[in-house]
């Protein structure tokens, strides 16, 4: 019997309020001990039912608590581990390409980029106005060059940045 075994099978015999202390350790912990015990807790419905009822009254007992953050988030991760599937994972069937069809290098045929009059009508089909050309598409007037302006100069910062109020 392995420890994680022995936790799960007293805490099916714990009082409520000495559950929710030895739970509150094993979700503190997060190591590999306590996801060991969470993968026991779960083969057995009642303890698991227990357990999750204590993970509850931890959630309301930190509920407002300035630590709540930090508590919640280990009782979710907690939660989660309770609740996860152990079920085996499948093997995922291979498909083996051969090496001559792996690599296309024109995935769309031999017009896939040299065909203008298509990029032409999908331009004016977007709403690009008259069609373009490859031309024009690029065209270095196009473009202005940025304007130049003179730095502002400088505003000196208040001497006081905090004024005391005055006191009558």
């Amino acid at each position: 019997m392995t420890k994680a075994q022995r936790i799960a099978a007293a805490w099916a015999h714990l009082p409520a309020a000495e559950l929710l202390e030895q739970v509150r350790g094993m979700v503190k912990a997060g190591d590999a001990g306590a996801r060991a015990v969470w993968a026991v807790v779960r083969e057995d419905p009642v303890v698991a039912a227990r357990v999750r009822g204590a993970m509850a009254g931890l959630k309301a007992e930190y509920r407002g608590h300035r630590d709540e953050s930090m508590w919640l988030l280990w009782i979710n991760r907690a939660q989660r581990q309770l609740a996860a599937d152990a079920a085996p994972v499948a093997p995922v069937a291979v498909e083996v390409v051969p090496a001559e069809t792996a690599f296309d290098a024109t995935p769309f045929g031999d017009t896939a980029f040299t065909d203008t009059a298509a990029v032409d009508t999908a331009f004016a089909n977007a709403g690009f106005g008259e069609q373009a050309t490859g031309d024009s598409v690029f065209d270095a007037t196009a473009f202005k060059a940025p304007e130049v302006v003179a730095p502002r100069p400088q505003a000196s910062a208040p001497a006081l940045l905090f004024q005391e109020p005055t006191t009558a």
